[in-house]
């Protein structure tokens, strides 16, 4: 997610032109606001834009390209996107990772802030390693809530979270009758905050006997809010789909 932030900083535009008010005031002529019109300028960084512009900014609907893989399709405000918008990139990472980026929603003074966001990695031999899913409000570009998936080759291959601002859910773990496994305590991680209550266990027998009887208490208590969370593990089902690794 950092990589997104860090590639898709705020759009620095160039010098808006001046014009002397002092002078049109001696003249007793009106300052008028000029509408937005549709027109081809270039950004500082190498980006270009076309679309409406006002007082020398991006202004209405348009887009902005950095290169040829990355671009921004929507709604600007005063020079910044804002209001329904897609946003896309593709880039390599250190490793030689393609990363392929997408955010289709709404935007809020150059920043996600509801919609949904996914990102696909693919290796140098082509394999896809990770495919992420996320929908719901963001912050500063970070989910703030809503639900996340992702999958990747690893074990477990699966990760899952909801926030609502007041709970936070995160599962590992096969998503196949979740629901039977949270209530075992067969899921490989759970992690349930709500509050000042936070509860984590693991599918893995404690070390020890004072360790396995606090984790025997937690699968005691997750099931005990089973009903609570279903809406939630349905969901985490649902999701898989989408970040399934082909």
């Amino acid at each position: 997610m950092k990589k997104l932030v860090k590639k898709a900083a705020a759009i620095v535009m160039p010098a808006v032109l001046t014009f002397t008010l002092v002078a049109a005031a001696m003249m007793n002529a009106p300052v008028a606001r000029a509408e937005a019109a549709k027109e081809q300028i270039q950004l500082s960084g190498g980006a270009s834009y076309i679309g409406e512009v006002l007082n020398g900014k991006p202004h209405g609907e348009g887009t902005i390209s950095w290169g040829a893989k990355k671009q921004y399709t929507g709604h600007f405000a005063n020079g910044q996107r804002s209001g329904e918008g897609k946003f896309v990139n593709e880039y390599v990472d250190d490793q030689g990772s393609t990363h392929e980026v997408a955010f289709d929603g709404t935007w809020s003074k150059d920043m996600m802030f509801k919609g949904i966001y996914t990102e696909k990695v693919t290796d140098t031999y082509q394999r896809v390693t990770v495919k992420l899913f996320m929908n719901g409000k963001f912050k500063d570009n970070q989910l703030q809530s809503g639900y996340l998936a992702q999958r990747a080759l690893s074990d477990p291959d699966y990760a899952f979270t909801y926030k609502d601002g007041k709970e936070t859910l995160y599962v590992m773990g096969t998503p196949k009758d979740m629901v039977n496994s949270w209530k075992k305590g067969t899921l490989f991680y759970v992690k349930y905050q709500k509050g000042s209550i936070s509860k984590e266990c693991w599918d893995i027998p404690g070390e020890t006997k004072t360790k396995e009887r606090a984790r025997q208490q937690t699968i005691q208590y997750l099931k005990k809010i089973t009903a609570q969370v279903t809406p939630q593990l349905k969901e985490f089902e649902k999701l898989a789909k989408q970040v399934e690794i082909k």
